[in-house]
């Protein structure tokens, strides 16, 4: 119980002075604005419809080659984040993050969570790193937490410290340490964009969130 006691005026000792030093985490920022260009930048098909549902219609290719169609997020770059957001998929598509050079994704230095529609997944095979909630390369979700179409399906992703939680419609259902593996090849920081497969997209309710600063405060000084 003493413990206990301890650990809780440490946790608002700690708070107390993330705050008077002007620290704490950043506000929630809507990535939803007037105008798609407000916060993106595409030569793909992406509108913004007048719901607020920011759409990629079904092209006639079916691959990621085409960069240049990727939905970008202007001047956002970080390594430790919160970002949030609602879709859904006619089959693949995917969030890339900590993209170095954002006038290079084509270089294939980022991090990518996987959008998938899990009912076009086979039955008989276990779940890969590109079924809905993977991360890309090499981390396939722990379990199908995808709605039924036509659903809403809503992630939350959060990245501190290299340590990524994927969360999928309330289930967690991808926890990576990005300093290990096939992805502590990747670059650490940089900026977002989601993927245009050629499959139909919908996304709505995107927000993001800054934490490099938090964790700034957190790091011992060198």
């Amino acid at each position: 119980m003493q413990c206990r006691r301890e650990i809780g005026m440490v946790l608002m000792a700690l708070g107390s002075l993330l705050v008077a030093r002007g620290l704490h985490a950043e506000e929630w920022e809507s990535l939803v604005g007037k105008t798609l260009d407000e916060h993106w930048t595409t030569e793909g098909a992406w509108v913004l419809q007048e719901d607020g549902v920011i759409h990629l219609p079904t092209q006639e290719y079916k691959h990621w080659r085409n960069y240049r169609n990727y939905l970008v997020l202007k001047d956002r770059k970080m390594a430790d984040f919160e970002i949030e957001f609602e879709w859904r998929a006619e089959n693949n598509s995917g969030l890339y993050f900590h993209i170095p050079d954002l006038a290079k994704v084509d270089e294939r230095r980022h991090v990518e969570v996987q959008i998938f529609e899990n009912s076009k997944w086979p039955k008989a095979k276990p779940l890969g790193d590109h079924a809905a909630g993977g991360v890309i390369p090499g981390h396939p979700p722990t379990s199908d937490a995808c709605r039924p179409v036509p659903e809403w399906n809503t992630f939350r992703i959060r990245c501190v410290g290299n340590q990524l939680t994927v969360t999928l419609n309330d289930t967690v259902v991808n926890q990576v340490d990005l300093s290990q593996g096939p992805s502590a090849k990747r670059a650490t920081s940089g900026g977002f964009a989601f993927q245009d497969h050629g499959y139909a997209l919908w996304l709505r309710n995107i927000r993001l969130r800054n934490l490099d600063r938090d964790a700034k405060a957190l790091a011992p000084n060198p």
